[in-house]
Protein backbone atom coordinates (compact mmCIF):
# COMPACT_ATOMS: atom_id res chain seq x y z
CA UNK A 1 0.00 0.00 0.00
CA UNK A 2 0.95 3.78 -0.42
CA UNK A 3 -0.76 6.54 1.05
CA UNK A 4 -2.83 8.45 -1.32
CA UNK A 5 -1.46 11.71 -0.90
CA UNK A 6 2.74 11.49 -0.16
CA UNK A 7 2.72 8.34 -1.58
CA UNK A 8 4.46 6.82 1.32
CA UNK A 9 4.66 3.29 2.22
CA UNK A 10 1.97 1.78 4.63
CA UNK A 11 0.69 -1.11 6.61
CA UNK A 12 -2.05 -3.47 5.68
CA UNK A 13 -5.23 -1.86 6.24
CA UNK A 14 -3.94 1.45 7.41
CA UNK A 15 -6.47 4.17 7.91
CA UNK A 16 -3.59 7.11 8.68
CA UNK A 17 -0.75 7.57 6.99
CA UNK A 18 1.73 7.83 9.49
CA UNK A 19 4.12 10.40 7.27
CA UNK A 20 1.52 12.89 6.25
CA UNK A 21 -1.63 11.88 8.98
CA UNK A 22 -3.75 12.07 5.38
CA UNK A 23 -6.93 9.46 6.21
CA UNK A 24 -6.77 6.37 3.66
CA UNK A 25 -9.49 3.81 2.10
CA UNK A 26 -10.10 1.50 4.33
CA UNK A 27 -9.50 -1.95 3.07
CA UNK A 28 -7.63 -1.25 0.48
CA UNK A 29 -5.82 -4.00 -1.33
CA UNK A 30 -3.16 -2.33 -3.94
CA UNK A 31 -1.53 0.37 -4.64
CA UNK A 32 -3.10 3.17 -6.56
CA UNK A 33 -2.17 3.74 -10.09
CA UNK A 34 0.89 5.72 -10.41
CA UNK A 35 1.07 9.36 -10.92
CA UNK A 36 3.74 9.01 -13.45
CA UNK A 37 4.41 7.01 -16.53
CA UNK A 38 7.51 6.80 -15.32
CA UNK A 39 8.90 5.65 -18.84
CA UNK A 40 7.33 8.21 -20.68
CA UNK A 41 8.43 12.42 -21.18
CA UNK A 42 8.76 13.35 -17.42
CA UNK A 43 9.25 17.20 -18.41
CA UNK A 44 5.69 17.37 -20.47
CA UNK A 45 3.75 15.18 -17.36
CA UNK A 46 5.30 17.93 -14.90
CA UNK A 47 4.06 20.86 -16.85
CA UNK A 48 1.09 19.25 -17.14
CA UNK A 49 1.21 18.81 -12.95
CA UNK A 50 2.18 22.47 -12.61
CA UNK A 51 -0.72 24.09 -14.65
CA UNK A 52 -2.92 22.07 -12.52
CA UNK A 53 -1.55 23.09 -9.15
CA UNK A 54 -1.75 26.81 -10.56
CA UNK A 55 -5.53 26.52 -11.36
CA UNK A 56 -6.10 24.99 -7.94
CA UNK A 57 -4.12 27.48 -5.49
CA UNK A 58 -5.60 30.16 -7.96
CA UNK A 59 -8.85 28.78 -7.19
CA UNK A 60 -8.40 28.89 -2.85
CA UNK A 61 -5.87 31.70 -2.51
CA UNK A 62 -6.38 34.48 -4.89
CA UNK A 63 -9.42 35.29 -7.49
CA UNK A 64 -10.47 32.76 -9.70
CA UNK A 65 -12.24 34.83 -11.81
CA UNK A 66 -8.55 35.97 -12.92
CA UNK A 67 -7.19 32.42 -13.99
CA UNK A 68 -6.75 33.30 -17.27
CA UNK A 69 -4.77 36.26 -16.32
CA UNK A 70 -2.81 33.71 -14.49
CA UNK A 71 -2.28 31.61 -17.26
CA UNK A 72 -1.33 34.02 -19.96
CA UNK A 73 0.93 35.69 -17.38
CA UNK A 74 3.20 32.30 -17.73
CA UNK A 75 4.17 33.19 -21.18
CA UNK A 76 3.90 37.05 -20.63
CA UNK A 77 6.81 37.27 -18.38
CA UNK A 78 8.37 34.45 -19.92
CA UNK A 79 8.51 32.95 -17.04
CA UNK A 80 7.53 29.68 -19.27
CA UNK A 81 11.42 29.77 -20.11
CA UNK A 82 12.55 29.45 -16.15
CA UNK A 83 9.90 26.71 -14.89
CA UNK A 84 10.69 24.53 -18.33
CA UNK A 85 14.61 24.80 -17.10
CA UNK A 86 13.56 23.66 -13.95
CA UNK A 87 11.41 20.77 -14.51
CA UNK A 88 14.67 19.45 -17.23
CA UNK A 89 16.56 19.90 -13.79
CA UNK A 90 14.30 17.54 -11.95
CA UNK A 91 13.85 14.81 -14.65
CA UNK A 92 17.44 14.71 -15.65
CA UNK A 93 18.26 13.41 -12.16
CA UNK A 94 16.47 10.63 -12.61
CA UNK A 95 18.06 7.54 -13.54
CA UNK A 96 15.71 5.33 -15.90
CA UNK A 97 14.49 2.54 -15.72
CA UNK A 98 12.85 4.10 -12.46
CA UNK A 99 13.33 1.69 -9.08
CA UNK A 100 9.91 1.50 -7.17
CA UNK A 101 11.03 2.26 -3.85
CA UNK A 102 12.06 5.84 -5.76
CA UNK A 103 9.24 6.71 -7.19
CA UNK A 104 7.20 8.08 -3.75
CA UNK A 105 10.45 10.19 -3.70
CA UNK A 106 10.77 11.42 -7.03
CA UNK A 107 7.02 12.70 -6.52
CA UNK A 108 7.73 14.40 -3.30
CA UNK A 109 10.44 16.33 -5.14
CA UNK A 110 8.19 17.07 -8.11
CA UNK A 111 5.37 18.32 -5.62
CA UNK A 112 7.95 20.68 -3.59
CA UNK A 113 9.45 22.15 -6.53
CA UNK A 114 5.99 23.03 -7.93
CA UNK A 115 4.28 25.01 -5.09
CA UNK A 116 8.39 26.73 -4.77
CA UNK A 117 8.25 27.69 -8.48
CA UNK A 118 4.36 29.09 -7.93
CA UNK A 119 5.08 30.79 -4.82
CA UNK A 120 8.32 32.36 -6.86
CA UNK A 121 5.68 32.83 -9.55
CA UNK A 122 2.78 34.81 -7.47
CA UNK A 123 4.80 37.12 -5.68
CA UNK A 124 7.17 37.93 -8.96
CA UNK A 125 5.09 37.95 -11.76
CA UNK A 126 1.86 38.26 -10.34
CA UNK A 127 1.75 41.38 -8.08
CA UNK A 128 -0.80 43.02 -9.72
CA UNK A 129 -2.98 40.59 -10.43
CA UNK A 130 -3.03 39.19 -6.74
CA UNK A 131 -5.61 40.11 -4.26
CA UNK A 132 -3.99 39.04 -1.04
CA UNK A 133 -0.23 41.28 -0.96
CA UNK A 134 2.23 38.43 -0.48
CA UNK A 135 5.75 39.32 1.44
CA UNK A 136 8.77 39.09 -0.85
CA UNK A 137 10.62 37.85 2.40
CA UNK A 138 8.88 34.54 2.19
CA UNK A 139 11.09 33.58 -1.01
CA UNK A 140 14.31 33.40 1.13
CA UNK A 141 12.98 30.44 2.80
CA UNK A 142 13.06 28.10 0.07
CA UNK A 143 16.05 26.86 -0.17
CA UNK A 144 17.37 27.81 3.55
CA UNK A 145 18.88 24.70 5.98
CA UNK A 146 16.16 24.15 8.51
CA UNK A 147 18.37 23.54 10.95
CA UNK A 148 19.25 27.05 10.67
CA UNK A 149 16.04 28.41 9.67
CA UNK A 150 14.15 31.18 12.68
CA UNK A 151 10.93 29.72 12.53
CA UNK A 152 9.10 32.71 14.53
CA UNK A 153 10.50 35.05 12.09
CA UNK A 154 9.56 32.90 9.10
CA UNK A 155 5.60 32.64 10.73
CA UNK A 156 5.79 36.24 11.17
CA UNK A 157 7.34 36.73 7.45
CA UNK A 158 4.49 34.76 5.65
CA UNK A 159 1.36 36.40 7.60
CA UNK A 160 2.97 40.16 7.47
CA UNK A 161 0.16 41.37 9.69
CA UNK A 162 -1.29 44.61 9.09
CA UNK A 163 -0.88 47.93 11.27
CA UNK A 164 -4.68 47.56 12.64
CA UNK A 165 -4.32 43.79 13.69
CA UNK A 166 -3.65 43.22 17.61
CA UNK A 167 -0.50 40.93 17.56
CA UNK A 168 1.68 40.12 20.65
CA UNK A 169 4.86 38.99 21.00
CA UNK A 170 5.97 40.76 24.08
CA UNK A 171 4.31 39.12 26.63
CA UNK A 172 6.07 40.68 29.19
CA UNK A 173 4.18 44.15 28.29
CA UNK A 174 1.12 42.14 27.37
CA UNK A 175 -1.37 42.60 30.33
CA UNK A 176 -2.23 39.50 32.35
CA UNK A 177 -6.04 39.84 32.20
CA UNK A 178 -5.68 39.21 28.47
CA UNK A 179 -2.89 35.94 29.01
CA UNK A 180 -5.20 34.58 31.43
CA UNK A 181 -8.05 35.02 28.80
CA UNK A 182 -6.34 33.54 25.92
CA UNK A 183 -5.02 30.61 27.90
CA UNK A 184 -9.01 29.97 29.33
CA UNK A 185 -10.13 30.33 25.43
CA UNK A 186 -7.99 28.48 23.07
CA UNK A 187 -4.26 28.81 24.00
CA UNK A 188 -3.33 25.29 25.67
CA UNK A 189 0.83 24.60 24.72
CA UNK A 190 2.21 22.03 26.52
CA UNK A 191 5.15 22.69 29.18
CA UNK A 192 8.03 24.89 27.83
CA UNK A 193 5.99 24.82 24.33
CA UNK A 194 7.68 28.43 22.90
CA UNK A 195 4.99 30.70 21.80
CA UNK A 196 5.38 32.85 18.90
CA UNK A 197 2.81 35.01 19.09
CA UNK A 198 -1.15 35.83 20.15
CA UNK A 199 -3.08 37.11 17.69
CA UNK A 200 -6.32 38.92 19.35
CA UNK A 201 -9.75 39.15 17.10
CA UNK A 202 -12.13 39.37 19.89
CA UNK A 203 -14.32 42.66 19.40
CA UNK A 204 -13.58 44.23 22.83
CA UNK A 205 -9.99 43.40 22.81
CA UNK A 206 -10.09 40.87 25.80
CA UNK A 207 -7.99 38.42 23.39
CA UNK A 208 -11.08 35.30 24.27
CA UNK A 209 -10.96 34.85 20.65
CA UNK A 210 -7.89 34.83 17.88
CA UNK A 211 -5.29 32.85 17.09
CA UNK A 212 -1.54 32.09 18.77
CA UNK A 213 1.35 30.00 16.93
CA UNK A 214 3.97 27.93 18.78
CA UNK A 215 6.95 25.97 17.87
CA UNK A 216 5.15 22.80 17.93
CA UNK A 217 0.95 23.85 16.59
CA UNK A 218 -1.58 26.14 15.67
CA UNK A 219 -4.19 27.18 18.63
CA UNK A 220 -7.42 29.20 17.56
CA UNK A 221 -11.01 30.14 18.65
CA UNK A 222 -13.52 31.55 16.31
CA UNK A 223 -16.72 32.41 17.05
CA UNK A 224 -19.04 30.21 18.79
CA UNK A 225 -16.99 27.28 17.78
CA UNK A 226 -14.69 25.58 20.12
CA UNK A 227 -11.48 26.15 20.87
CA UNK A 228 -8.58 23.64 18.51
CA UNK A 229 -5.30 23.02 17.73
CA UNK A 230 -3.50 21.30 14.89
CA UNK A 231 0.10 20.01 14.87
CA UNK A 232 2.15 21.30 11.79
CA UNK A 233 3.15 17.79 11.51
CA UNK A 234 -0.33 16.51 11.46
CA UNK A 235 -1.73 18.97 9.14
CA UNK A 236 -3.00 16.55 5.89
CA UNK A 237 -5.42 19.48 4.77
CA UNK A 238 -6.17 23.20 3.84
CA UNK A 239 -9.31 24.11 2.24
CA UNK A 240 -10.47 27.66 0.98
CA UNK A 241 -14.24 27.41 1.79
CA UNK A 242 -16.20 30.73 1.13
CA UNK A 243 -14.63 33.01 3.13
CA UNK A 244 -13.03 30.94 5.76
CA UNK A 245 -10.58 27.82 5.88
CA UNK A 246 -10.63 23.89 6.75
CA UNK A 247 -7.85 22.98 8.51
CA UNK A 248 -7.72 19.16 8.51
CA UNK A 249 -11.19 19.72 8.38
CA UNK A 250 -11.30 22.22 11.04
CA UNK A 251 -13.18 25.94 10.91
CA UNK A 252 -10.64 28.37 10.80
CA UNK A 253 -11.36 32.26 10.15
CA UNK A 254 -9.12 35.32 10.58
CA UNK A 255 -9.11 37.69 8.18
CA UNK A 256 -9.48 37.05 4.50
CA UNK A 257 -6.01 38.50 3.57
CA UNK A 258 -4.83 36.40 6.70
CA UNK A 259 -6.45 33.49 5.75
CA UNK A 260 -4.52 32.82 2.87
CA UNK A 261 -1.25 33.56 4.08
CA UNK A 262 -2.33 30.83 6.42
CA UNK A 263 -2.42 28.62 3.63
CA UNK A 264 1.01 29.44 2.68
CA UNK A 265 2.42 29.35 5.95
CA UNK A 266 0.76 25.93 7.12
CA UNK A 267 1.95 24.28 3.97
CA UNK A 268 5.20 25.17 4.81
CA UNK A 269 5.54 23.74 8.47
CA UNK A 270 4.21 20.96 7.53
CA UNK A 271 6.50 20.02 4.65
CA UNK A 272 9.77 20.77 6.97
Amino acid sequence: MQCTSCHSPLPQAAKFCPNCGHPQLSGLKSAPKPDLDWEGDLVAQANIRFRKRLEERVRSEQDETKMTAYQERIYESNYREILQRRLEQWAGKINQPVANDKTSTYLKELKHLIDDLLDFFFIIHCADINIVVLNEAILRYQNASTDQLDYKQMAMDFLHFEREERVYTDFIQLPVKKIKNAARQFLFPEKEELIWFICDQSLLGNAKEGFAMTEKALYWKSGLQPAQRVYYHKIFSIQKEKEWLLINDLFFNATPSLNTKMIWLLRKLAKI
